[in-house]
């Protein structure tokens, strides 16, 4: 299978430190090919998502218990039993809540979260819920990518570079990375968290900072 495990392997340390996140320096001063993931339409059709994802317990069992409801906004090219919505085999990885994770199954060629225009069911689900306490149906990593995590540091996944536009960085691309990702990276760094790494692109974009 060609899904990425969220961990990552160790590489030279080339990041920017914002609060607990060693941020990889790309995230805040690359460019991209395209608009980023929320172009979902023009540029993704949720070409990255389609292998499937490794995701916590805990958020398998939150969309578990909100099964009924996701069948309701699946369509035809998506499985309604719930048995093949995910793998049988567990991962230890220390970068998931629990340090366990589960990979979502693949159906028709794609997650069985994903709709025929490319869509995750869990996110179009999402806003009609009322979940508790700030508890989200669409699981954390499905929410960061291409931005992914491991051994404290945040990354650009380069599993699609050069697949589709969102997520393919370019030297001359029209659209700023930190940008692009503002959603994924505010998601892992809260909004104070992403305002300090504007802040500090905009210091190594004029010079203020050393480059490395």
């Amino acid at each position: 299978m060609e899904k990425r495990m969220a961990r990552v392997q160790k590489r030279a340390d080339d990041t920017i430190q914002v609060g607990a996140w060693k941020v990889e320096r790309v995230l805040a001063t690359g460019r991209i090919e395209g608009g980023g993931p929320l172009n979902v339409a023009e540029e993704c059709r949720g070409h990255c998502c389609r292998h499937g994802v490794y995701i916590s317990l805990p958020d398998r069992d939150r969309i578990l218990e909100y099964a009924a409801a996701v069948v309701e906004v699946m369509d035809d090219t998506q499985p309604t039993d719930t048995g093949l919505w995910f793998e049988d085999e567990t991962h230890e990885d220390e970068d998931f809540e629990g340090g366990v994770c589960i990979g979502t199954a693949t159906y028709d060629g794609k997650c069985s979260f994903l709709n025929r225009e490319g869509l995750c069911v869990l996110q179009l689900l999402e806003p009609s819920l009322e979940l508790p306490g700030g508890e989200r149906l669409k699981p954390f990593y499905c929410r960061l990518f291409p931005v992914t995590t491991g051994y404290g540091r945040l990354e650009f996944d380069d599993m699609c570079d050069g697949v589709r536009p969102c997520c393919t960085l370019a030297a001359d691309g029209p659209t700023r990375a930190i940008d692009a990702y503002a959603y994924e990276l505010t998601e892992a760094l809260g909004a104070e968290g992403y305002a300090e790494l504007l802040s500090i692109a905009r210091d190594l974009e004029n010079g203020k900072l050393p480059s490395r």
